[in-house]
């Protein structure tokens, strides 16, 4: 399917054509949104196509967009353009995406879909409703810095791919964030995070779901006593949960303690303890929880593809709903790559987990630009024990911080020259 999607991209023009379902789809989802158009240079398909495109070329410049898709735009009539698409329908996109991908079992067999959550942010222009909305990094000058926005993100482990991912104002607790997930969790979901998600009252949200979560234990909580024990409800409500739902919770929520030793070298941390409602009658012993919480890293993993390699560490769009549609693209992009490294495992019977992300993401970039690519992707061999240094060997340029407003900085240079 991405294939197909991609390839399709790559012709996608004022004068349509035959496309894959899922673009074609596209226009209707813009239509159910209530958008209206006219059939110019830029209509919501070939804005589609641009907007994949930037994203697939590490969300490059638009002047650079121009020769990518052979269209002969102005920057501004781009802006607008995108500007005009619907949220909505951008999200429905992801969402039909996110429910045509195959759905192979679990790993490790037994139990309901095993999603990882975790947190992360973005950064982004400094403009007046950026700043209202998201927020400014605390310590921050007015002028000097950056707003920021909080991100919570839900990873499918079977998959690789994100089921969901809000975005927030940069103060804003994970717990929080977390709440917003849990209408797309189905019952006998296992939920796996690190301790800021270990709390009596979300494992009280996750029983009542009946889903089972298993977390790194939190460092307030006292290490001593394994197995199942009985934690009660606080006295306070916390301030991330509604009064309402706090006065329905239980007296005591049953936890199962598990404690993990790390033997393998340069890992910084050497225990773990882990909170979970997973039993061992369900076949879920200390080695296996062990296994599962190791493999939480890989949402980190995921968070570094979509900051690092395709850029969205830092927005460019000018407006919050700029932002929410370019970080909406983004994920539709990275699902699109993440759909063909299991087709590729698949087909080649291979570790979807060793198939190249960045080859993925590149072959798909080809293909959008209407190049063949190479079919064969790069396939990382399996280096287990791995360890590097936690250190950069390339020193950077020691430029001075930018310590005040750049008019400011510049007019007391000014004084200074003329002093």
């Amino acid at each position: 399917m991405a294939l197909s999607i991609c390839s399709a991209v790559a012709q996608v023009r004022r004068s349509g054509g035959d496309h894959p379902p899922l673009l074609s789809a596209f226009e209707d989802l813009c239509r159910q949104a209530g958008h209206r158009w006219r059939e110019r240079l830029l209509p919501p398909l070939v804005t589609l196509r641009l907007l994949l495109l930037q994203i697939l070329n590490g969300n490059t410049a638009i002047t650079h967009l121009r020769q990518l898709s052979g269209l002969d735009f102005s920057p501004a009539s781009y802006c607008d353009a995108r500007r005009r698409l619907p949220l909505a329908a951008l999200q429905a996109l992801l969402g039909r995406m996110i429910r045509m991908a195959a759905k192979p079992p679990a790993p490790g067999g037994g139990g309901g879909r095993i999603l990882l959550v975790d947190g992360s942010s973005a950064s982004m222009p400094d403009t007046p409703s950026l700043r209202k909305r998201f927020g400014m990094p605390a310590g921050q000058k007015e002028g000097v810095g950056y707003p920021v926005c909080s991100i919570m993100g839900m990873l499918d482990l079977a998959t690789g791919m994100f089921k969901q991912m809000l975005v927030w104002p940069l103060c804003t607790h994970d717990q929080r964030g977390v709440i917003g997930l849990h209408e797309s969790l189905e019952k006998g979901d296992i939920l796996v995070g690190d301790r800021a998600f270990c709390s009596v009252c979300h494992f009280a949200l996750l029983n009542v779901r009946g889903v089972f979560g298993c977390f790194r234990l939190h460092q307030r909580r006292p290490t001593g006593k394994l197995g199942w024990v009985r934690w009660p409800k606080p006295a306070y409500c916390p301030d991330w949960m509604s009064l309402e739902t706090f006065e329905t919770m239980p007296a005591f929520v049953d936890v199962r303690l598990v404690r993990h030793w790390i033997e393998r070298p340069g890992y910084r941390t050497k225990v773990v303890y882990l909170a979970t409602t997973l039993t061992e009658s369900m076949g879920w012993d200390e080695r296996r929880l062990a296994d599962l919480y190791a493999r939480r890293w890989e949402i980190e993993t995921c968070f570094g593809h979509l900051k690092t390699t395709m850029g969205m560490g830092v927005v460019r769009c000018r407006t919050v709903d700029g932002v929410l549609k370019e970080l909406c693209v983004h994920l539709i992009v990275y699902n699109l790559a993440r759909l063909l490294m299991l087709e590729y495992a698949e087909k080649h019977g291979v570790d979807v987990r060793r198939v190249s992300f960045v080859d993925a993401l590149r072959h798909l970039g080809a293909l959008a630009g209407g190049l063949e690519g190479v079919e064969r992707l790069v396939v990382n061999p399996e280096r287990p024990g791995r360890s590097e240094p936690r250190a950069i060997r390339r020193r950077g340029k020691s430029y001075p911080w930018l310590t005040s407003p750049r008019k400011q900085w510049k007019s007391g240079r000014k004084k200074k020259q003329n002093a």
